[in-house]
């Protein structure tokens, strides 16, 4: 049966705190600098209060304890909600493109820890049919999820479980590197998730260009961090506790959906949240040095071209 997803104890946090030379009272410290840093920022927007201090501690937890880091990362998030409108805004639960997608994907951070404190977020398609299917809506409900974790979670690092069991060539086809390269941007650095590995499941024969294509949006660190199971998930399980798989992938961690519904329901309490926010990004009018362009975010022109499956 499935646990809620909440934040880890006390005594899980500081564990996690030791693991980067930090206590409560640095911590504290940190984010009052990071708090004075925004203010003398022309270009970034001012925000405050408790939930403002807990993200910013959390950008400082995910970026090991480095404020040059931590600094760049905070940037690249409202940056991104200016240039990348397309994953990064109309965050709303209500809207027709939110309940279309999470009926059709998911995208769930478990509830279990590691031993080591990584969080597990399973990902995948609940039907074969590609009809409605729109992936750069998943991919904004997956950004969705990413802000809620930013709030709530704490952990260092980041285990990805991709399950290709309902893909379909169909499903292939609507992916491409430009979307991608967004949200690997979105997610591995704005959000500045430590990606501790990436497991691919359920693997059809025609998803070898989908691989590729996961595995060419990111570096050649976390590439190399990339690991293809297929239907045989003994190897997954050597190296993932089941106490934080869902059922479906041989854990007992709930199943998919008693997993997902909650999730949903979370992201429901953020709606006045998400709406509030919407608007709360840079204003690259005012950044000295000249604005910010896509190509030097991206890599790319913001172009897309699609996969071509044989």
């Amino acid at each position: 049966m499935a646990k809620e997803f909440r934040a880890p104890d006390k005594d899980v946090v500081q564990k996690i705190w030791k693991e980067y030379e930090l206590n409560e009272q640095r911590v504290k410290e940190s984010v009052e600098a990071l708090k004075k840093w925004l203010a003398m920022e022309p270009h970034l927007p001012k925000e405050s209060g408790s939930l403002h201090e807990a993200r910013l501690e959390r950008w400082l937890i995910r970026c090991k304890n480095s404020m040059d880091r931590t600094k760049q990362a905070i940037d690249l998030y409202y940056t991104l909600k200016s240039l990348s409108p397309e994953m990064m805004s109309d965050w709303n639960t209500q809207s027709k493109w939110f309940k279309t997608i999470s009926k059709l994907a998911y995208y769930i951070a478990m509830p279990q820890l590691t031993p080591e404190y990584d969080r597990v977020v399973c990902f995948g398609s609940l039907s074969e049919d590609p009809t409605d299917f729109v992936i750069e809506d998943w991919y904004r409900m997956s950004l969705m999820t990413f802000e809620v974790r930013m709030c709530e979670d704490y952990c260092p690092r980041d285990i990805f479980i991709i399950d290709l069991a309902n893909l379909t060539q169909a499903h292939v086809a609507k992916y491409s590197f430009p979307s991608m390269k967004k949200v690997e941007v979105c997610t591995m650095k704005a959000f500045s998730t430590r990606l501790k590995a990436f497991h691919i499941i359920n693997t059809p024969p025609f998803a070898g260009v989908l691989v590729e294509l996961i595995k060419s949006v990111l570096s050649s660190k976390l590439a190399a961090r990339v690991h293809v199971h297929g239907t045989d998930l003994t190897e997954l399980h050597k190296q993932v506790p089941k106490e934080s798989l869902p059922t479906e992938m041989g854990g007992c961690g709930g199943s998919i959906i008693d997993n997902w519904n909650p999730w949903l329901k979370k992201l429901e309490t953020y709606q006045d949240w998400f709406l509030q926010h919407e608007n709360v990004k840079s204003d690259e009018k005012k950044r000295l040095g000249g604005k910010a362009i896509s190509s030097d975010l991206f890599g790319f022109e913001d172009s897309f071209k699609e996969l071509d499956i044989d």
